[in-house]
């Protein structure tokens, strides 16, 4: 089978209202689609996000002051990236405010735009995962009445996890953590027993249980999840955590159940095609493949910012 790409094709809405999901999934390259302005998403090797202090600079200067700032920060010459800047938290005054700067490769840019070209679409916005996933938590707060309350996400996919934290529509953490292997497995309880040779010298059996060995220690994900709610609390402690989601391709409920009773946090499994109404169209392609890849894409289809990267 050649090549496929994922894709998402939404119509407009009325202000307020959430976008109509018309099709999805996987597609082969040559295949083209009848959009509009298309939005592009660049994998995550391809930029880095950042966070520095705000330069004392105005505003149409932040980008410029940015580019001097991160310069000993990224690995490639300031001339090969493209940057873009957001606040972190939003544009809401506070004491100390923080940028979020991306530093995207130009080459990766070029890339997406040629690639739009050969199958005769043309991309209007260049997006990135953290927002697209920002983009999708927030919907699930506001459904579920949070809001106005940190709530964090975290995308887990089989190379790559990626964490967000946000209250009220803005982003104000991410973070890119390892992924766990073994964790849809322990989700689903097929981890495999210990055999009697993997027992410890000096192990007697002792009645009331059943033995317990490595494969029952806690999550390295989880672990890594833990970290990042411990510096969130502390640099945000007027932010309780709420709520954490999690989007997963496999298993949803059960790895939302593992995480929940390792972390000891309210962890709920989110479904991202709750945020285009109940009567979403079933994916093109296979349809856990189609899942994996598009999540991220699903997030980018409900961005509202006119800011272009």
């Amino acid at each position: 089978m050649g090549e496929q790409h994922a894709f998402v094709l939404t119509s407009g809405a009325p202000a307020g209202e959430p976008a109509q999901l018309l099709r999805w999934g996987l597609m082969p390259e040559a295949k083209s689609l009848p959009a509009g302005e298309a939005i592009a998403l660049l994998d995550p090797e391809h930029y880095q996000i950042l966070k520095v202090e705000t330069p004392s600079v105005p505003q149409q200067e932040l980008k410029a002051a940015a580019r001097w700032l991160i310069k000993d920060m990224v690995d490639v010459d300031g001339a090969d990236l493209t940057l873009d800047v957001l606040h972190v938290g939003g544009d809401v005054e506070r004491a100390q405010r923080q940028l979020f700067v991306v530093a995207a490769r130009n080459r990766a840019i070029e890339a997406l735009a040629r690639g739009a070209a050969a199958m005769h679409s043309e991309i209007g916005i260049v997006d990135i995962w953290e927002t697209s996933l920002r983009n999708l938590l927030a919907q699930q707060a506001r459904r579920d009445d949070l809001s106005g309350r940190a709530c964090a996400a975290v995308l887990i996919e089989d190379t790559q996890c990626l964490l967000v934290v946000c209250a009220g529509d803005e982003l104000f953490y991410t973070r890119r953590i390892e992924p766990d292997a073994d964790l849809v497995a322990r989700a689903r309880g097929d981890t495999p027993s210990v055999s009697p040779v993997e027992v410890p010298l000096g192990f007697e059996y002792q009645p009331g249980g059943d033995f317990e060995t490595a494969s029952h220690q806690e999550s390295p994900l989880v672990v890594e999840l833990q970290r990042s709610i411990d510096v969130w609390e502390r640099s945000w402690p007027e932010l309780p955590l709420a709520r954490l989601y999690v989007l997963t391709a496999d298993h949803g409920d059960a790895v939302a159940a593992l995480i929940q009773r390792e972390l000891g946090q309210r962890t709920v499994a989110l479904n991202p095609l709750m945020a285009f109404g109940p009567n979403a169209p079933a994916p093109e392609g296979d349809a856990r493949a189609a899942l994996a890849a598009c999540l991220p894409l699903l997030g980018a289809a409900l961005r509202t910012e006119n800011r272009r990267l």
